[in-house]
């Protein structure tokens, strides 16, 4: 049973793995029945390049022949550029990536959510998440591993979001797990509930999550914490940073550190982070590596 617990600990540590209008003069005096092809460039980097749609005074909406319609909001947009009606616009390797994984930090969660009726594969345990609604999303997976263990184990992760104001979300979310160890047959089970807020946009945000569980044969958890962030640093880079603090019944707490990049394409995302705290300094200095993996399906 011990052995059991200690799996179910470990697992769910790595399952948690300006207002002005900018315009361009060239589109105000374009006739609306022709469309004007433009390129956005962004105070952080990104170049979005399709078709005009529209413009208020908190979002540039434009069409991309990649990636459909796509809204930028006007607070981040550097400047803008009109193309010739009659030159053909390209989508090369400046075209914008989406960032297909704005829900995971290392290890806990953002408040945002997976795309509607998006389809995704995670390692960490390995989990098949798909997007519900716009504000609910749901995991179920296994951990190979813990196979290897003979300790076969479900994993469950529910999550619930909703905007609360312009850039700031709310969420509230579970990670559960249920096994069963063939070598003692006795089975045990999990659950954590966090829920928290997150301040920012998918691309730059920094989330504060609360923990609250238990594990069967396992006086309850006491409520644990979580600082977690992220930022686009270019068009396909992203550093990603998560602390986090774990109150015990000891003088001794526990603090610990994640820390890593993530590298964006069209349809997934690669994690290379670091567990890191004061113990694991003293034989790998940096903190010991990992690698998670999202592929959108």
């Amino acid at each position: 049973m011990k052995k059991l617990n200690f799996i179910y600990i470990l697992l769910f540590l790595t399952s948690l793995v300006g207002q002005a209008q900018i315009e361009d003069p060239k589109i105000r005096d374009t006739p609306s029945q022709i469309k004007t092809k433009i390129v956005v460039y962004t105070k952080t980097g990104e170049i979005y390049k399709g078709f005009f749609i529209s413009q208020d005074k908190d979002f540039l909406e434009i069409e991309t022949t990649t990636v459909g319609t796509v809204r930028i909001p006007t607070q981040r947009i550097k400047k803008i550029e009109s193309l010739s009606v009659d030159e053909e616009i390209e989508m090369d390797e400046d075209e914008r990536l989406q960032q297909i994984n704005p829900v995971r930090y290392m290890l806990g969660t953002s408040a945002f959510n997976y795309e509607k009726g998006g389809n995704y594969l995670r390692n960490n345990p390995m989990t098949y998440h798909r997007g519900v609604t716009d504000n609910f999303s749901i995991g179920v997976g296994t951990s190979l591993w813990a196979l290897v263990l003979r300790v076969p184990v479900i994993y469950v992760n529910p999550q619930f979001t909703k905007k609360l104001g312009k850039h700031v979300q709310y969420k509230i979310g579970l990670d559960a797990f249920a096994g069963f160890s063939l070598e003692s047959s006795e089975g045990a089970g999990a659950a954590v509930l966090n829920t928290g807020i997150t301040i920012g946009e998918p691309d730059l945000n920094l989330t504060g999550t609360v923990y609250y569980g238990a594990i069967s044969e396992v006086q309850q958890l006491y409520p644990f914490y979580s600082l977690a962030g992220m930022a686009r640093i270019s068009k396909k880079l992203m550093l990603l940073s998560e602390g986090f603090y774990v109150p015990t019944e000891f003088e001794d707490n526990i603090s610990f550190l994640f820390y890593g990049g993530r590298y964006l394409t069209d349809t997934a995302s690669y994690d290379l982070g670091f567990f890191y705290n004061q113990e694991i300094t003293d034989f790998i200095p940096f903190g010991i590596p990992f690698i998670a993996i999202t592929i959108k399906l």
